[in-house]
């Protein structure tokens, strides 16, 4: 029989390639909580450690966790709404950007934001929050997602933000710096989500 019906693609483990472009998304291991990220390279060791439990266990358990981000309070949102847009590469650039907007609320302050433009500012992002149907809540301090110093300065977002001397500037240059950020999440990292984001 086994010269005639063909068992090995039964005998593959299955993959947890959920998406692998424009962000790599995999299954993780949970099924409720947080997404993690973890650099291309951390995730290639972890995948072999995988595919090896796999093969020798019905029910495999895994001993082993990549070095990795754990995606917690606003960086959270972010993941998950991304994760929702995967299929849509212009909705994921714009929550991204989104993001951006939001980081210059909390955490990166422009002098821009301390004149009467800060209006103009806020209903720029209400009214993307709103087409998105994107919402951070409760005490966030981070919206933009962490990437290792190696790969872009934090500086760069903050001088950017800092060094824009009209409204005009600052959109341009959180936009510029939003683009460049999800291109090295692009290509650098990968994302492990739990089950839970399938149902949400």
């Amino acid at each position: 029989m086994a010269e005639i019906i063909d068992l090995s693609s039964r005998l593959k483990p299955a993959t947890n390639l959920l998406s692998s472009h424009p962000l790599e998304f995999r299954r993780g291991e949970w099924l409720a909580g947080n997404a993690v990220q973890c650099t291309r390279e951390e995730s290639e060791r972890f995948e072999a450690h995988r595919q090896k439990v796999i093969q020798a266990q019905d029910r495999p358990f895994m001993s082993l966790v990549p070095n990795h981000f754990t995606l917690d309070g606003g960086c959270h949102v972010t993941v998950l709404h991304l994760f929702r847009f995967r299929h849509d590469q212009d909705l994921m650039h714009r929550l991204y950007r989104l993001a951006g907007l939001m980081e210059c609320i909390t955490k990166v302050s422009s002098p821009i934001l301390r004149t009467d433009l800060v209006r103009r500012f806020f209903k720029i992002i209400t009214e993307e929050r709103e087409q998105l149907k994107v919402s951070w809540k409760g005490n966030v301090h981070s919206f933009l997602l962490p990437i290792h110093p190696h790969y872009y300065s934090p500086n760069l977002f903050r001088n950017a933000v800092h060094s824009a001397s009209t409204l005009k500037d600052l959109l341009a240059h959180i936009g510029e710096q939003a683009e460049i950020q999800f291109g090295i999440l692009s290509q650098h990292y990968t994302f492990y989500v739990p089950e839970s984001f399938h149902a949400k």
